[in-house]
């Protein structure tokens, strides 16, 4: 076996385990511990006639894991070395060391908690901080407590903050190993470009090809490129290839790796050349950043991004983000460039901004869906997340809201108990939607159907990027039932994934079923009901018609993006949205009626009695409606409103759409209108004149303002509200009987006293005072109608002089005085001289204080 750095601490690895059960080794990239500390430990005492497990983060990790080691120990794989992996397993009764990924490590722990026939569980790159990585340590944790205090754990990484881990293990011992890694010469950007004319995606795969140009011409060896995702991937290999062509290289592969290529192609990447002669640029996603050794790496290119799933639970929703990546990350990958040699790593970002990145990634647990881990833990027996030990504690909103969704699933009843349904749907190893939705499906002998659709929706698009598509599912299911998947733009080996996984996914259904589970042909018509099941959250109707807006059941919104748009259906059940801010982005979707919603969701429909004002017809509506979480199905007018509650609330309805449009809505005759401005005159005067106050200040009034009016509706207003739900109705009632109804006779007769309606003149006539101004009440009369009058009329008991607006015989205004004895001695005979040129039929004598008022011209007045 070749020598390896990891091989000095190897005793006292053997030594600490014998003494402790619980071990944390931190070893660099290269060091080996991945394969060489395991195979150490085959030998020991305490393994007997147990077994090893070895959690490993991804599928070609496992795989390629338990290969390397099955190599080193002359066998194949199966033997001695095992993995167990998703759909893949390659074991027997033999079998020592069995490296698992993290959903397998869960599912043994749920059906053996004591672990009875293993020794010892290695996690291994556990500074990758992943859920269930996460979930696996707190439920091994609780085992070795309570179970098997002789069960052994070891968590190994390269970058893991040891002392934070060990204190989570009680304070475990640490063992620290050297790494063996060549020089690596990290090149950074000499300037972040920033062009006005294409976007940042444009501008890193020009610095990507540039440098991917540079490596080919200044490099020797193979070369390992770092990007966020498959989109990327793909892109980088077209234009790679148009410049090999280009420049008539043809001594170089280009060789994508990521999670969702076959196992073949995979390997392909790793590998070195058939071909000495033959060269290799690796394009990867962070699947190549731990586990696994890729031969001949001598140069790396990290785009210095990654793509996380980041879930929101103020949403519900989940949003594809992509982030810079950590400083921890960054060194993981410049290292791949040292393993065999010296080597360099391109970065493409610039130097002064590596200080800028986050030191550590965050793990999953603070940015994920819940929901599988709440499923699995109430399958432990834990309803609180506090039972369990973590290294970061669920965030408490995302944990409740996982509670909820599952309740709603009924997954776990009200007091986070697991029922037997929610056992069941561990059982399918998807989504608890998903799961949810495919035991549904059995009574309505659509399970493949639904298979089909948990497949489609956990596996990468059939789609290429640069495909033309819509976001109805049912253009992906007919390319699967109907065999297009030779059509261009559609990935055919992506087709035989999913179809594989639609098949995993039916005999686990036909395991949990208690009858027999036939495999219909799908029917595109149940399509929508079977999404509902797993989402009755983004059951969603559309806000208008030929608009492509649609309002979710959980108050979101969602709008389909104009390259999607083939078709728009009234309601949708949206499978995959984004949860960007403002509307949400739908991808993929199927339609359901509201038929449909009616005879399958019927558990799921509110009925609601709900009171709503109607500002276009100015009135209140009571309504019966018929509604999904925010989105209505149905709605009619009730018209027999003999119900008190209905009533009452009918008054209050309208009574707040009073008070929002102001009291000044309701029909305020003239002779309501003075009643108010009149009490409210002799108010202002009690608050702000003391000789008035001194008078009648034991004696005082309501308030009739228009604030003090909208404040008290329900002593006023509301008893006289009987029947009526319209402000056209309201403009029947007599206000001014309404106010006088709150005076008292003693209130009524001070205000006549005090505040008059009209007063009488030297002419006859009776002339109504102007109070709209409560500091200054204001009497409007013809000037000839005051002849004969020696001084200005008062009101408050002679407290306040009115405000005289002399008239013209037309009405218009000559004079304002407070003073009329000194207008008759001074200021009338200036106005008479004009008075007397435009109004030559009326009387205007001399003398004002003898003669006679009157309001009428010279001639009538000569008839008399």
């Amino acid at each position: 076996m070749p020598s390896l750095p990891i091989d000095d601490v190897l005793p006292e690895i053997k030594e600490t385990l014998t003494a402790h059960n619980r071990l944390v080794l931190q070893a660099p990239p290269g060091a080996g511990k991945t394969t060489a500390v395991p195979i150490a430990l085959l030998d020991q005492s305490w393994l007997g006639d147990k077994q090893i497990i070895m959690l490993e983060p991804r599928r070609l990790a496992a795989r390629n894991a338990a290969a390397r080691m099955a190599f080193l120990l002359g066998e194949k794989v199966g033997e001695t070395i095992g993995y167990q992996i998703r759909q893949d397993s390659c074991l027997c009764d033999r079998t020592k060391l069995l490296v698992v990924t993290e959903g397998i490590l869960t599912r043994k722990l749920q059906a053996d908690p004591e672990l009875k026939n293993t020794a010892l569980v290695i996690f291994d790159e556990f500074h990758e901080r992943s859920l269930h990585a996460d979930l696996s340590l707190a439920l091994s944790l609780q085992s070795q407590q309570i179970l098997r205090e002789d069960l052994k754990i070891l968590v190994m990484s390269a970058t893991l903050h040891t002392d934070a881990v060990a204190t989570l293990l009680d304070n475990a011992p640490i063992i620290e190993s050297e790494g063996r890694s060549y020089p690596v010469e990290n090149r950074y950007l000499d300037k972040v470009n920033r062009q006005h004319n294409i976007n940042p995606q444009q501008q890193l795969m020009i610095n990507l090809t540039n440098t991917v140009k540079t490596f080919i011409h200044e490099h020797e060896g193979n070369c390992l490129v770092f990007l966020p995702g498959v989109k990327e991937v793909n892109q980088l290999a077209r234009q790679i290839k148009q410049l090999l062509d280009n420049e008539s290289i043809n001594n170089i592969v280009i060789a994508p790796l990521h999670g969702s290529l076959s196992k073949q192609q995979q390997d392909l990447a790793i590998a070195a050349p058939a071909d000495k002669a033959m060269r290799k640029i690796v394009l990867a996603t962070n699947i190549a950043e731990t586990s696994i050794t890729i031969e001949g790496i001598s140069c790396v290119i990290d785009s210095g991004l990654e793509r996380v799933l980041d879930y929101s639970p103020a949403s519900g929703m989940n949003r594809l983000t992509t982030q810079s990546i950590s400083q921890d990350s960054a060194v993981q990958r410049s290292g791949r460039a040292g393993r065999l040699s010296a080597g360099v790593c391109y970065r493409m970002w610039a130097a002064e901004q590596q200080s800028r990145l986050l030191k550590h990634a965050s793990p999953e647990i603070l940015h994920s869906d819940l929901s599988s881990l709440v499923l699995e833990l109430a399958n432990w027996g834990v309803t609180d997340v506090d039972e369990l030990q973590w290294m970061d504690r669920p965030p408490h909103g995302a944990t409740e809201q996982a509670k909820a969704l599952l309740q709603q699933l009924s997954a776990i009843d009200e007091r986070g108990n697991i029922t037997a349904h929610g056992r069941d749907m561990l059982k399918l190893g998807a989504h608890p939607r998903l799961a949810h939705m495919m035991l549904a499906a059995v009574q309505l002998d659509q399970a493949y159907h639904a298979c089909l659709i948990a497949s489609l929706l956990s596996e990468r698009d059939i789609f290429l990027s640069n495909a033309d598509k819509s976001a109805d599912i049912h253009d992906r299911l007919n390319v699967l039932l109907h065999g297009r998947s030779n059509q261009h733009g559609i990935d055919s080996q992506q087709c035989k994934r999913i179809m594989q996984t639609a098949d995993d996914f039916f005999r686990r259904v036909q395991q949990c079923s208690n009858s027999r589970v036939n495999r219909e042909r799908p029917d595109n018509h149940y399509s929508g009901v079977l999404l509902a099941y797993a989402y009755p959250d983004r059951i969603a109707k559309r806000r208008n018609p030929n608009q492509p807006r649609y309002l979710l059941s959980n108050g979101k919104g969602a709008v389909i993006p104009p390259f999607l748009q083939h078709h728009l259906h009234e309601y949708l059940v949206i499978a995959n949205l984004d949860a960007r801010e403002g509307e949400a982005c739908i991808y993929l979707a199927a339609d359901i009626s509201a038929e449909q919603l009616q005879e399958f969701f019927v558990d799921n429909i509110q009925q609601e009695e709900r009171v709503e004002w109607n500002e276009s017809a100015q009135r209140v509506e009571a309504k019966q409606i018929s509604r999904i979480g925010k989105i209505t199905l149905e709605e009619s007018i009730l018209h027999d409103l003999r119900n008190r509650e209905t009533q009452d609330a009918i008054q209050g309805c309208l009574m707040q759409a009073i008070r929002s449009k102001g009291v000044g809505c309701l029909n305020w005759s003239a002779k309501a209108e003075s009643l108010k401005q009149r009490a409210q005159f002799i108010n202002h005067h009690l608050d702000n004149n003391p000789a008035v106050n001194k008078q009648f200040a034991d004696r005082p009034l309501p308030d009739f303002s228009d604030q003090a009016l909208s404040d008290t509706l329900e002593e006023w207003l509301q008893p006289h509200l009987n029947s009526l739900n319209s402000l056209k109705q309201c403009l029947k009632l007599d206000l001014y009987n309404l106010l006088l109804n709150r005076l008292s006779w003693e209130q009524q007769q001070l205000i006549k006293q005090l505040a008059p309606e009209r007063i009488s003149v030297p002419s006859g006539s009776s002339v109504s005072i102007d109070y709209s101004d409560p500091e200054q009440p204001v009497l409007a009369v013809r000037l000839q109608e005051l002849f004969g009058l020696f001084d200005t009329p008062t009101l408050l008991n002679g407290q306040c002089k009115v405000m005289m607006h002399l008239l013209s015989p037309a009405r218009k205004p000559m004079q304002v005085t407070q003073d009329l004895n000194s207008f008759w001695r001074t200021t009338y005979h200036e106005v008479k001289k004009e008075l007397r040129g435009k109004y030559k039929r009326h009387y205007w004598p001399d003398d004002p204080f003898t003669a006679q008022a009157t309001s009428k011209t010279k001639k009538q007045m000569n008839r008399e």
